[in-house]
């Protein structure tokens, strides 16, 4: 009886047992499921893949197509900088020779006064300045800080101001806008960065910022300044100040090579005396070159003939010397792969190492644009930004020696789409050096010419093809 009882106790356990062990099995395997699905942001592609049919599995496929580059001459564009360079530099990679000269106008403060006239120093009764200097203040130079160079500044005609409102292209002559008055200022100076006219004490002092000094005649002042007293309303907005008193200056290169300057500011300033309770003191008006007016540069490249015949490779080469154009094999790309879809699209433009061991090596632009060609002027006339669709930017990447494109595939997209039309540039890109501005998150705001000197030799040109790769993605029939 008592085996009978035991027997039926060790059944009834069993049961139990089996019972809970299927359900513990039942709670793995929801809790694996479970697993499975909050992971599924992880491997979305297995997923979709391994609980599809058979035959709607997606298949990838890799291919690489050659790309024909080529060197082309920069075309002008429209330039929206306050960045002015004056200099001139011969590449000693390259032996062309780059000379930058400026425009530069000048905006006033609504709210900047003089003394009353009552209490200006006068001679014979009018008013006089004692000095009038410009100062050329430097951002950052190339070459050669004590190499002296030869400079010439020149008075813009007011009855033939720059227009406002358009487009300011880098091809502009400033020679159009000149004064031929007997009495428009002209000056030939020289400069070094190194400004050796300036004590040690002053010119080493963390507070000194190195600049170009060029004194004008104080006859100049004067007439300025009997216009504030005589016309006050010339001076109460910039448009107005331009148009009937200073109409901006030009600087020019003379002489010498070797150094190139990045303006910062420009700015003139006239020095006075006045009198208050018998007291004199020494005033100054001073105005100065800002976004709000316009400055332009204008840049004279010569001897790059040679390196746009070269076959071997490209060249990119600021301020505006030399753009590289490719060739995207669009319909080599889609052959056979009409109904596909392109899941990836990269260049990669690899640089030759400079050969030159000289000190003064122009660096390598730091950004290439690549924007289709049919695009160029418009994107630069609106001040667009690359919208990651057909204007793209890559950095320049020191390990790698390299530029990369690596998310081009809407663009071939869009060339695609496009090869019917009539524009014979449809399938092609311009590459050039620009600078840009981010916001706190790191996307691009502002975009601009790089005018800076720069210049780097590409793998490529019209018998050393360049590869694309394209990966495809398609639906097993």
């Amino acid at each position: 009886m008592w085996l009978q009882r035991n027997q039926l106790f060790s059944c009834n356990m069993a049961k139990l047992l089996n019972s809970q062990l299927k359900t513990l099995l039942s709670l793995c395997i929801a809790l694996a499921a479970s697993i499975s699905l909050t992971s599924c942001d992880d491997e979305t592609g297995t997923l979709g893949i391994s609980t599809m049919p058979s035959y709607d599995q997606s298949r990838t496929s890799q291919a690489i197509y050659d790309v024909l580059t080529r060197s082309v001459a920069a075309d002008s564009l429209a330039a929206f900088t306050s960045d002015c360079y004056l200099g001139r530099v011969s590449d000693p990679e390259t032996n062309s020779t780059t000379t930058c000269n400026f425009i530069a106008q000048f905006a006033v403060l609504e709210d900047d006064i003089l003394p009353d006239i009552s209490a200006m120093y006068k001679e014979d009764g009018q008013v006089v300045a004692d000095s009038v200097v410009l100062n050329l203040y430097i951002k950052t130079y190339y070459g050669d800080s004590v190499n002296s160079m030869k400079i010439g500044v020149y008075e813009l005609d007011s009855a033939n101001v720059i227009p406002e409102g358009r487009y300011i292209y880098t091809n502009i002559d400033p020679e159009d806008y000149l004064s031929d008055s007997p009495s428009a200022v002209k000056k030939e100076t020289t400069f070094a960065v190194a400004d050796f006219d300036v004590a040690d004490t002053v010119r080493f002092a963390s507070s000194y910022t190195k600049n170009i000094r060029i004194s004008l005649p104080a006859e100049y002042g004067t007439r300025i300044l009997r216009l504030y007293y005589e016309h006050p309303e010339y001076f109460r907005n910039s448009y107005a100040f331009i148009h009937h008193v200073v109409p901006g200056f030009y600087f020019k290169v003379l002489g010498g090579n070797g150094t190139m300057v990045d303006i910062d500011i420009t700015t003139l300033s006239i020095f006075f005396r006045f009198n208050i309770a018998d007291k004199t003191y020494v005033g100054v008006k001073r105005v100065a070159s800002t976004s709000e007016v316009i400055q332009c540069n204008y840049f004279d490249n010569r001897n790059l003939q040679p390196l746009m015949e070269a076959e071997g490779y490209t060249f990119v080469k600021s301020p505006v010397a030399i753009f590289t154009e490719a060739t995207l094999p669009i319909e080599s790309i889609m052959h056979n792969h009409e109904n596909d879809s392109i899941n990836g699209a990269k260049l990669v433009l690899p640089r030759y190492n400079n050969g030159s061991s000289s000190t003064y090596t122009l660096p390598t632009p730091s950004k290439l644009l690549m924007v289709r060609k049919s695009e160029l002027h418009k994107f630069f006339e609106q001040r667009q930004v690359p919208d990651n669709r057909t204007s793209y930017v890559a950095d320049f990447s020191s390990t790698n020696n390299s530029y990369t494109f690596t998310n081009i595939a809407p663009l071939v997209a869009k060339m695609y789409k496009d090869s019917n039309t009539s524009d014979p540039d449809w399938n092609k890109v311009i590459l050039l050096p620009v600078k840009t501005s981010t916001n706190s998150s790191g996307k691009i705001i502002a975009l601009d010419n790089d005018l800076s000197m720069a210049s780097v030799k590409l793998m490529g040109g019209p018998d050393n093809p360049i590869g694309i790769t394209i990966i495809y993605s398609s639906f097993s029939d």
